[in-house]
């Protein structure tokens, strides 16, 4: 087939991009044209060292925007839209939809501002021609009507875990199906010392999505006042820009009288050495959350959590969206709903080492069904 994977973000070679690339080396592999579609040509050395895909066997034709990209689809057997809220009406034959996350709720305001703006659309439909004052009402209408109706349009619509599923069909009235991200398991167990890593982005608060290590710094903090884990550390490891630069700040002084070290826009040796050595994962996005109101703040699927247990790593999660997906609980590791019930597991681990060994035994069998390999079986099953 001819196909397009369509990505305006190609050049930021974050977890998006990850699985825009991932899918069209799998479909080269399989025999099929694929072209890949965004605002500047793909850099293929910069994302074979970033992302790991070997992308110099796809074409490639500009496209700026959602507008652009729907009239280029019509020239393909198969049209990919890997672009975070993205709402580009697809005119090939078939079609895929892979979503990131949907979006927020309407608020309540904005609700009633959709329903008042539709039934007002509804109302002068008949009209073909109306009063130059009229036209600009009826323009100001259609700017207010929350459209999802693109989505249908979609032959599949495939969600980055049941999680993001589930707000798929609550947001966009759309049943999507599952397709969990690829992940480059470790492919083999290293040595594991008495080290604590949590592994992401460095947000401050007002951004909404954080990964809570603040909230993470403090059960450390606990923990070593409890003095039950003496001879254990902490890192934490992620990446940050200016905006979060007060929030990175107050973890560093906090961590300056602490057994904790807050490595941040660390290079990926760094990473690597820290799967190799830590024993257990803390991952706490969500927490103190609503889900109701802001699903965007919880970790939609945790793909850091699958490279920490491929690596034998214990994880300890937030029980909430995509993490326990992944995580079986006492089974690969643990969920933890209060500050006190993750020092409860982790202080269990740090003292019990055959507990620690039957959980990281199983965490690395785990996650080999998030490997690579079982994303493109998966993606060819759905793409048949």
């Amino acid at each position: 087939m001819k196909i397009a994977i369509y990505n305006l973000y190609w050049s930021t070679y974050g977890g998006g991009e990850q699985v825009a690339a991932a899918t069209a080396e799998h479909l080269v592999a399989d025999g099929h044209d694929v072209t890949l579609l965004g605002p500047e040509p793909i850099d293929i050395e910069t994302t074979r060292q970033r992302l790991g895909r070997d992308l110099s066997q796809c074409g490639y034709q500009r496209v700026t925007d959602d507008v652009e990209a729907a009239a280029a689809s019509a020239g393909f057997d198969l049209f990919i839209n890997c672009t975070y809220l993205s709402s580009a009406i697809p005119q090939s034959e078939r079609s895929m939809y892979y979503v990131h996350f949907p979006g927020v709720p309407l608020s309540p305001r904005r609700k009633v501002s959709s329903f008042v703006s539709s039934t007002g659309v509804r109302a002068l439909a008949p009209f073909t021609s109306l009063p130059g004052p009229l036209e600009g009402v009826r323009a100001g209408f259609e700017r207010r009507v929350h459209h999802v109706s693109w989505a249908q349009k979609y032959t599949l619509v495939a969600a980055n875990s049941a999680f993001t599923a589930k707000w798929v069909k609550q947001l966009w009235d759309v049943d999507a199906e599952t397709l969990y991200p690829p992940v480059d398991v470790v492919a083999e167990p290293t040595a594991h010392s008495p080290l604590v890593m949590s592994l992401g982005r460095f947000f401050d608060r007002s951004f909404g999505h954080c990964k809570k290590q603040d909230v993470l710094l403090d059960a450390w903090q606990l923990i070593e006042e409890r003095h039950s884990m003496d001879e254990w550390s902490v890192r934490m490891i992620g990446g940050a820009d200016a905006s979060s630069r007060d929030y990175v700040l107050g973890l560093r002084r906090q961590a300056l009288t602490l057994r904790a070290e807050i490595a941040v826009n660390a290079p990926r040796d760094l990473v690597q050495e820290t799967l190799g050595a830590a024993s257990m994962l803390w991952h706490a996005a969500g927490f103190g959350e609503d889900a109701t109101r802001h699903p965007d703040r919880f970790e939609h699927f945790g793909i850091a959590v699958v490279e920490a247990m491929s690596a034998g790593i214990v994880p300890a999660v937030f029980a909430a969206a995509g993490p326990v997906e992944i995580v079986r609980h006492d089974i690969d590791g643990y969920h933890w709903s209060t500050v006190e019930e993750l020092i409860s597991y982790t202080e269990r681990l740090a003292s019990d080492h055959n507990e620690w060994t039957r959980l990281s035994r199983s965490a690395r069998s785990r996650a080999q069904e998030f490997s690579n390999e079982s994303f493109g079986e998966r993606l060819r099953t759905l793409i048949k």
